[in-house]
């Protein structure tokens, strides 16, 4: 997937390695999977030089946003429901329907 994207950037190898300061050979075990993913500061690097979303890098690596680390610790309930949601064994179509609740109910800042 990353390869495509950055053949879609029309990005070369060697480009985008020095634009994120990363060895082109490791990009390249990257893109063909030899290597697990980088760290997510390199997948946010990588995100901004190809210009893509952040978020499908991310989840595509399995790695979490640092900015959203950064919320959970800052927040001591989002952690405590996330543990809850874990605790309770929350599949996938149980996050859909919350985010539709959430949505439905206006909850969050600005959405009063």
């Amino acid at each position: 997937m990353l390869r495509t994207r950055r053949l879609e950037a029309g990005m070369g190898l060697r480009e985008l390695a020095a634009s994120v300061q990363i060895s082109p050979g490791y990009l390249s075990d990257i893109e063909q999977g030899n290597v697990g993913p980088p760290k997510a500061k390199v997948i946010l690097s990588i995100a901004r030089a190809l210009n893509i979303d952040k978020a499908l890098l991310l989840s595509s690596a399995r790695k979490l946003d640092p900015d959203l680390s950064s919320y959970i610790s800052e927040k001591p309930g989002a952690a405590d429901f996330l543990r809850m949601a874990k605790d309770k064994g929350f599949e996938d179509d149980d996050w859909e329907r919350l985010c539709k609740m959430i949505e439905l109910t206006r909850l969050g800042k600005g959405e009063k």
